[in-house]
């Protein structure tokens, strides 16, 4: 699962860095078949795709009309090479946004699996609080009291979650960093920015 490890108590301060208080409304996702325009993660979902979603390449396709749609494999462990899942890449133009695992429920009375987690990794993604793949960490407002460091698909990377927001979980890519233990302010502030943000349904098997 995404958060795998339990939440690292920092006693480091990140002055402007510090975390916000959860806005009155957070943007939720449509449900609507995306065409163009910002693909919205929250709560509920990413875009169109709902924890009752089919892990199926027509239904994905159906949900995604103009996307180039692509069957791929995940490598869950970089040091596994069998530790594996099958999952759909859904494009933006030539730019890989939506990578989908297939999940390990199947849709009630049948053997029908239903999607697993979902990372956004590129494209007009936009998160709960307008957060957008690429921001700096500094402008984020996380710190690292709602951070772990990432394991197995998010080794090397910092995991970020808040409350109120339900699945939504933050990877920062922080160059320069040894992750051995939390990277300091300073190291963030300068280098860390928003890699990915991912969506997980409820009792899902994920690659981090």
């Amino acid at each position: 699962m995404i958060r795998s490890l339990p939440v690292v108590a920092a006693v480091a301060v990140l002055g402007a860095c510090s975390p916000i208080p959860p806005p009155r409304t957070m943007l939720e996702p449509s449900a609507q078949p995306w065409v163009d325009g910002p693909l919205v993660i929250g709560m509920n979902g990413i875009g169109p795709i709902r924890k009752t979603t089919y892990f199926e390449t027509p239904r994905i396709r159906d949900l995604f009309p103009k996307a180039r749609i692509q069957e791929g494999i995940v490598q869950i462990d970089p040091l596994d090479p069998k530790d594996t899942l099958d999952d759909i890449i859904v494009f933006a133009g030539a730019t890989p946004m939506l990578e989908i695992d297939d999940g390990t429920r199947n849709a009630p009375g049948t053997d029908d699996p239903l999607v697993g987690q979902v990372r956004a990794i590129g494209g007009p993604v936009v998160g709960p609080r307008g957060e957008k793949l690429g921001m700096a960490w500094r402008d984020a407002h996380f710190d690292l009291t709602q951070c772990e460091i990432g394991e197995k698909h998010q080794r090397g990377r910092i995991v970020c979650a808040r409350p109120h927001e339900g699945s939504v979980t933050y990877i920062f890519a922080v160059p320069g960093w040894n992750p051995v233990d939390l990277p300091s302010a300073f190291i963030l502030n300068r280098n860390g920015y928003l890699l990915e943000m991912v969506w997980t349904p409820s009792t899902t098997r994920g690659p981090s």
